[in-house]
């Protein structure tokens, strides 16, 4: 029986419509947003990805879906170990924007 995967999606930017952030068991995972023409959607986690990870589609939904499917596949082709050193690396990126920004407040 396949699991099911459930994705968050949420405005990229609060003031930006049409640009989503993609989140998966409080991750940040990827991105979907409507490029004039086209919806564009890409898995972003740090690590090395496939062609397959990004794409286009029509519509929101249609982007969701193929994003979803991408994300099983790297979530089925990807060792445990592996995502885990992905998301060490997340937390790493994210302690060191906390560090520079916190220093620059503290030097205004």
């Amino acid at each position: 029986m396949a699991q099911t995967i459930t994705l968050n999606a949420s405005l990229t930017w609060p003031d930006v419509k049409n640009d989503y952030t993609l989140r998966y068991d409080g991750h940040a995972i990827g991105r979907i947003r409507f490029d004039t023409v086209t919806w564009v959607w890409q898995i972003t986690i740090p690590m090395a990805m496939p062609d397959w990870a990004s794409g286009t589609a029509d519509s929101l939904d249609g982007s969701k879906r193929a994003f979803a499917a991408a994300w099983g596949r790297i979530l089925s082709e990807t060792k445990p170990d592996r995502l885990e050193r992905a998301w060490e690396l997340e937390r790493s990126a994210e302690a060191r924007l906390t560090r520079t920004e916190t220093v620059a407040k503290n030097n205004s």
